[in-house]
């Protein structure tokens, strides 16, 4: 009877261990493949410091997310992630498109800045995804509901108006059905879902009445021009999350704003020699 209860305890402990490893093992590959997926999909550098899947229930975090600045730009980092929460059922990570019930992303931080005449967000946009190896199809992903917290907006010196580091705080923003809209049949890319994240935050960021009228007028620009590349769905959903007359634009007539998105924006910003509030320096 001993023997019997030692062997079940055994077979126990080497069950423990197996599944322990098969845990980590996991989460090796899942940092792997999002630094690989989000470097080709975006053609930036895109460095993950952990991924931790809940072994019971259907919980994935990714700890330290960073994406790095097209080249020309000076910031190491154009967008870095402190957290992001996926709730999915596991079945799904081997699915295409995955489908994601909820995404949260806690204290982004997006770093905006010019080179040669070029914003670095517009810069990534115009970036053409890696081509895709033989017999492996990109990531996809359709996302219930997006969630951003917390967020940081920092304005780089050298952008007109400004002399010195602005740091525009952006509480939280949501969108919902990211990726399965017009468009998007077939789920979004990595890089689709994080340029419709930025350039809300851009969008959040021109409206805050932080920065002079010169930088709202060329943030302004540059949101459009990149939220209407992205598609009609994820421009509506990005102009959703921006108040005043660029969100009404793009949430109401973003094909019309695509056409001439100068002329279309024109008469939204403050006169040319009125001040704006004043911005919050770091």
């Amino acid at each position: 009877m001993k023997l019997l209860v030692r062997g079940l305890i055994g077979i126990v402990v080497l069950a423990g261990v197996a599944l322990l490893a098969v845990y980590l093992n996991l989460g090796r590959i899942i940092k792997t493949e999002t630094e690989s997926e989000g470097t080709a999909s975006l053609r930036l550098n895109t460095t993950l410091g952990s991924a931790r899947l809940a072994i019971f229930g259907g919980k994935l975090d990714l700890h330290d997310l960073s994406i790095g600045s097209p080249k020309g730009f000076s910031a190491p980092k154009m967008f870095e992630l402190g957290n992001v929460g996926l709730d999915v059922d596991y079945d799904e990570l081997r699915k295409q498109p995955i489908h994601v019930k909820s995404l949260t992303l806690d204290k982004p931080r997006l770093v905006i800045e010019q080179s040669n005449g070029t914003l670095n967000f517009k810069q990534a946009m115009d970036l053409q995804p890696a081509p895709a190896p033989k017999n492996k199809e990109p990531m996809k992903l359709v996302i219930d509901e997006l969630k951003v917290n917390d967020a940081h907006v920092i304005i780089h010196p050298g952008l007109p108006g400004i002399a010195q580091e602005i740091d525009i705080p952006v509480p939280s923003l949501a969108m919902k059905n990211v990726g399965s809209g017009p468009g998007s049949k077939n789920g979004a890319a990595i890089k689709d879902v994080t340029m419709q994240v930025i350039t809300a935050l851009a969008g959040k960021a021109a409206a805050s009445g932080q920065i002079p009228p010169e930088l709202q007028a060329l943030l302004h620009l540059n949101t459009a021009q990149v939220a209407t590349a992205l598609g009609l769905a994820a421009a509506k959903q990005i102009g959703a999350n921006i108040p005043g007359g660029l969100g009404q634009k793009l949430s109401q007539d973003p094909q019309g704003l695509a056409k001439d998105p100068s002329k279309a924006l024109q008469g939204l910003f403050a006169p040319a020699g009125k001040s704006a509030p004043a911005a919050a320096h770091r």
